[in-house]
């Protein structure tokens, strides 16, 4: 349980210290357990009167990360060097390949909007209540640079055309890089009010 809520919690303090504001204070309230949201958020202020935030919503929290992330970290733990995330794979013997691996141009970037649509679609599958956001914690295949960034999001943001999460907020922990997507809004069959 401590993992899960390192992994939900830390996600949830970013997002909060991103979006208070005067005109929108937050009261949030994390929750464990198998209901369909990660925390729920009471907000007030000018934006709450002012119709621009609900008074009630709810977060969700998910991660797109390598699928070779893990194998990276045990090989950093084990052998303490480790090539990119791509040159990984996993023996027979279940000792840890690592080899280099290049790049051209930013296909880099292009793999990782896989790994980040991908979660997003899984998370479009299920039903949330109305005003959910969905934080996604991006742990990046490289470090970017801020170009590659605003490069990953305008292709996360092209690969989105509607969805139930009123906001998707992306961010990276390390680079310490975030944005919200606003996409249009698609009421989701079977959606309620908690």
């Amino acid at each position: 349980m401590e993992k899960r809520l390192l992994e939900e919690l830390l996600p949830i303090c970013t997002y909060v210290q991103s979006s208070y504001r005067p005109g929108r204070y937050m009261s949030v309230r994390w929750i464990d357990g198998s209901q369909t949201y990660d925390a729920e958020i009471e907000q007030r202020g000018a934006y709450v009167c002012e119709n621009y935030y609900p008074p009630k919503a709810y977060l969700e929290v998910t991660s797109a990360v390598h699928p070779n992330d893990h194998l990276s970290r045990e090989l950093l733990d084990t052998d303490g060097v480790a090539f990119g995330l791509d040159g990984l794979q996993r023996r027979k013997d279940r000792s840890i390949e690592s080899v280099p691996v290049g790049y051209a141009n930013r296909n880099f970037i292009e793999k990782f909007v896989g790994f980040v649509l991908e979660q997003l679609a899984k998370k479009e599958k299920k039903r949330y209540p109305p005003h959910t956001t969905l934080i996604v914690q991006c742990t990046l295949n490289l470090p970017y640079m801020p170009d590659e960034w605003s490069d990953l999001v305008d292709r996360v943001r092209s690969g989105v055309s509607t969805s139930q999460f009123k906001e998707i907020y992306l961010y990276d922990p390390l680079g310490r890089y975030s944005y919200t997507i606003f996409p249009k809004q698609e009421i989701a069959d079977g959606a309620h009010q908690v």
